[in-house]
């Protein structure tokens, strides 16, 4: 057997074979009797017909072809082994030279490599922004409105008030084939002048502020153009008219703030005690804000000294995924890709090459860099840390268990791999990013001392006979350390949650 490689810009390599030409002899009977096996040839057990009645039958060619079929799925991976290549994805059979030899030329798409720089080296300060006192009591007044007392006036409304309204909108230019109507008569309550709104709030920030002097039965049409970098994409640099129906206007009676008040949310003594639950939830945000803002920036740095090779196969399929991910966003708007293309006058094809594809490309080194990253770390997953996560978050399920989906026995064993596959995803990221904060802010050997102690009380605490516990590295696609648990989307949604918990789920939690 004769082979020959050459190495192609792609990643990828083209790898030519000429076998011996009794080989081929070898796999045409055996491509008779699978013919034979595979049809009805009458007077015959099926695989038992002759070399020649297969031939008069079905001709050489067809033998040839399967034989071919059979020859490269058997000495493919013996070619791969001798050549010593290591592929990344199934390669493909390129040219059929000659039967007699045969001689065959595959392409080969090769397994990534990643060369990062001197990330130990580099260094990027942890400082996240301190919370203020300022930040707390406009929190509590906040909280202190959402407990307040509506009462129905009989005036226009004011900054503060409770009004009560039902909404319509429409695109006042809708694009060929767009329905016009982007909102119809929604209920709708706001507070106006609600400090506690963001720039995420619908319709959008400051509409409140459009109702002050209308009261009860009033209509008025509010003309807005959305920012060019509005979260809806759908929805940037489009103009919607939003016309709006009072139907009651409240005014709130704000409870006062003091140790009562405080005793109304749940088990605090004082107010002294609520605030320091806010302080506490006000710190975990900006936590969660400060580290998706430090990992990116750091990651970035690593990256920008980093060379990456992979071959094409991957991008294409990191892009199918992505416009997977893209499609299942616009779904839960109620739009699909082909409307949200026309909303912004784009073709397929160069949403793809402009945005789709270098996206996925991002992806898919991010992917690559954190992947390699983690194997020179030697990151890991703990077994029993992983269990008792798993066992934790089972708990918390709650009446959600009850669901007739998770009363049998494979019901609950889907449910327990779904979470443990999840659970081990974020507890290897985290780790992960543990270990990349502790490098870029020089504490690794602090790191790595408290570690080394507290695996030592561990052990010491243990019941007897004490076992060394086992790491498991993650599933697959957990050793991507992306998915669900990348920064933005991690950090986001934990952040989120943070800052929508009230003061009462606060006060069970500390319990």
């Amino acid at each position: 057997m004769k082979i020959e490689t050459e190495n192609r810009d792609d990643h990828q390599v083209t790898l030519t074979a000429e076998l011996e030409a009794d080989q081929l002899d070898q796999f045409m009977q055996r491509a008779a009797r699978k013919i034979s096996r595979e049809s009805k040839i009458p007077g015959f057990r099926p695989g038992k017909a002759p070399f020649d009645v297969v031939k008069r039958l079905y001709g050489m060619e067809m033998i040839e072809k399967q034989a071919v079929e059979l020859l490269v799925d058997d000495v493919y991976p013996k070619l791969l082994d001798e050549a010593k290549i290591d592929p990344s994805g199934p390669g493909t059979l390129q040219e059929i030279v000659s039967i007699n030899p045969p001689k065959f030329v595959f392409l080969v798409p090769l397994t990534p490599e990643v060369h990062l720089g001197d990330y130990r080296a580099i260094r990027e300060a942890y400082q996240p922004k301190p919370v203020t006192e300022e930040e707390v009591d406009q929190t509590l007044r906040n909280l202190q409105r959402r407990y307040a007392t509506a009462e129905p006036v009989d005036r226009a409304a004011q900054s503060g008030d409770l009004v009560y309204l039902k909404i319509n909108a429409r695109f006042t230019q809708p694009l060929e084939g767009e329905d016009e109507e982007l909102i119809k008569e929604t209920p709708f309550q706001v507070i106006i002048g609600d400090e506690n709104q963001s720039e995420s709030d619908w319709p959008f920030p400051g509409f409140s502020e459009h109702l002050i002097g209308l009261a009860a039965n009033n209509e008025k049409t509010i003309t807005h153009t959305f920012s060019e970098d509005n979260p809806l994409e759908n929805l940037a640099n489009r103009t919607v008219d939003f016309r709006v129906f009072i139907q009651s206007v409240k005014s709130l009676a704000l409870p006062e703030l003091n140790d009562d008040f405080a005793q109304t949310l749940g088990e605090f003594e004082s107010l002294a005690a609520v605030r320091k639950t806010i302080r506490k939830n006000l710190e975990n945000a900006e936590r969660m804000d400060c580290e998706e803002e430090y990992f990116d920036k750091l990651i970035d740095r690593i990256m920008a000294d980093t060379t990456i090779k992979y071959p094409p196969h991957m991008l294409e399929e990191e892009l199918e995924k992505y416009l997977r991910q893209v499609e299942k966003s616009l779904a839960q708007q109620k739009m699909d890709l082909d409307t949200y293309l026309k909303t912004r006058q784009l073709e397929l094809e160069k949403y793809i090459a402009m945005e789709a594809r270098p996206a996925a490309a991002r992806n898919l080194e991010r992917s690559l860099v954190l992947q390699e990253l983690a194997r020179l770390e030697d990151i890991k997953v703990d077994n029993q840390e992983l269990k008792e996560a798993v066992g934790k978050r089972i708990g918390e399920m709650g009446e959600m268990l009850k669901k007739k989906e998770f009363r049998t026995e494979r019901g609950m064993r889907n449910l327990t791999e779904m979470l443990t596959y999840d659970t081990a995803s974020r507890m290897f990221y985290h780790n992960l990013m543990k270990r990349l904060k502790a490098i870029a802010t020089d504490t690794l050997q602090t790191e790595e001392v408290r570690g080394e102690s507290e695996s030592s009380e561990s052990k010491e605490n243990a019941p007897k006979p004490n076992r060394a516990k086992k790491a498991a590295k993650p599933p697959a696609a957990a050793r991507e350390a992306k998915a669900a648990t990348s920064p933005k989307t991690a950090a986001a949604a934990t952040k989120k949650t943070t800052k929508k918990t009230s003061v009462r789920q606060s006060a069970d939690q500390e319990k």
